[in-house]
């Protein structure tokens, strides 16, 4: 008796991790037992697994329903839809985790129940990825709400790019985690593969990946935006699209050119559009036997002209000098700053300039030389 009191307890049994799910709890402490009648079990579980599809039908009808009369709200239409959306697979997913609970002493007894905690809980992995999916459209919601309260339209693009690269993501790390599930060793070997086939397509698609990058930096940098006319040295144009890979500018002469993002992020890029004024300067050429004071007058017939002219702005007031004597002409340069930089009224405002100069030194009895012409007065 002494020896039965000082002798040690039995070591509990050792839990098996792999046995334990989720709701459905440890399959090692269900006790087998034998269903009254497996045609009312079935037609029991049937019931429940129709219902909960129902219901999900019926919540996502409403829920999109209730979604489409907040088009005034992005983020709580995107929200209430994301959410009808995912309960169809949520709802019976979760049934049916509950139905293998209930008759998990029944599954048990036949020797189905590992196989049905398994397939069961897969099958809920993936309703959870799926949920997951559509629930990511909240918070694009959300970033497309704060790209349209911006001016620049390249945050337009970022947003469809950021939600392509979250969504395959989600997709990816939900099907490895149900893969997981089923069989743990194969998903390291899959894990394994993955990043094999990442590394070889890095080294095999360097050039796509400097474009990739490319289209970040350019988003980042906002060097230009959708619409803005742009020079890159050996073309000039307005730009049409962002893609991952290139962007599409429009040039002057109408044809499309395809540009690779990674070029075109390490090209000096000169923003056509955003430029404050456009600065005009122009050369005028006096005979060379022209008096001091004709020239004298000729420059200030030019300064008069140009006097808060259309467009003038006073931090750039215009600059009319006599700049040299040439082997055919004097000549005198003028330079002028036009605001805004609307390109089509300077150069009206520019024709009507030269015009109005043209005019008036010919009433004042002033030449204009001609570059090979003998100067003989």
């Amino acid at each position: 008796m002494f020896l039965a009191q000082v002798a040690p307890a039995a070591a509990p049994a050792a839990v098996n991790p792999a046995n334990k799910f989720y709701i459905i709890g440890d399959l090692d402490a269900v006790k087998p037992d034998v269903p009254p009648s497996w045609a009312d079990v079935i037609l029991h579980n049937l019931g429940y697994i129709a219902l909960a599809f129902v219901i999900g039908w019926i919540a996502k009808k409403a829920l999109g329903w209730a979604a489409a009369k907040l088009e005034q709200s992005p983020i709580a239409e995107a929200a209430i839809a994301a959410v009808g959306k995912a309960l169809p697979t949520l709802l019976p997913a979760y049934a049916l985790l509950l139905i293998i609970k209930e008759n998990a002493p029944y599954l048990a007894n036949s020797g189905w129940l590992h196989f049905a905690a398994v397939s069961t809980t897969f099958l809920t992995s993936l309703a959870h990825t799926t949920a997951v999916f559509y629930l990511v459209e909240i918070p694009i919601a959300w970033a497309k709400k704060i790209a349209d309260q911006t001016n620049n339209k390249l945050d337009d693009v970022l947003v469809p790019m950021i939600s392509t690269v979250i969504k395959i993501s989600v997709i990816l790390v939900g099907g490895f985690k149900a893969i997981s599930i089923v069989d743990p060793k194969s998903s390291e070997a899959i894990l394994g593969l993955l990043a094999g086939a990442v590394v070889g397509l890095a080294f095999a698609s360097q050039d796509t990946i400097k474009n990739v990058f490319g289209a970040v930096m350019l988003i980042v940098d906002q060097p230009f935006t959708l619409g803005d006319f742009i020079n890159i040295g050996s073309h000039e144009g307005k730009v049409e699209a962002l893609g991952l890979r290139s962007t599409t500018i429009v040039l002057v002469d109408g044809q499309r050119l395809a540009i690779p993002n990674g070029d075109l992020a390490n090209r000096p890029i000169v923003n056509v559009t955003r430029r404050d004024f456009i600065r005009a300067q122009d050369l005028i050429h006096l005979e060379t036997n022209t008096p001091a004071e004709r020239i004298q007058q000729a420059v200030g017939l030019i300064r008069e002209l140009l006097a808060n002219h259309e467009g003038f702005d006073p931090r750039h007031p215009p600059l009319v000098h006599v700049t040299e004597f040439s082997d055919w002409a004097v000549n005198v340069r003028y330079i002028y700053w036009y605001y805004p930089a609307n390109a089509g009224k300077q150069l009206e405002f520019n024709q009507q300039l030269v015009l109005r100069i043209t005019a008036k030194l010919q009433a004042a009895g002033i030449h204009l030389a001609v570059q090979g012409t003998p100067q003989t007065r």
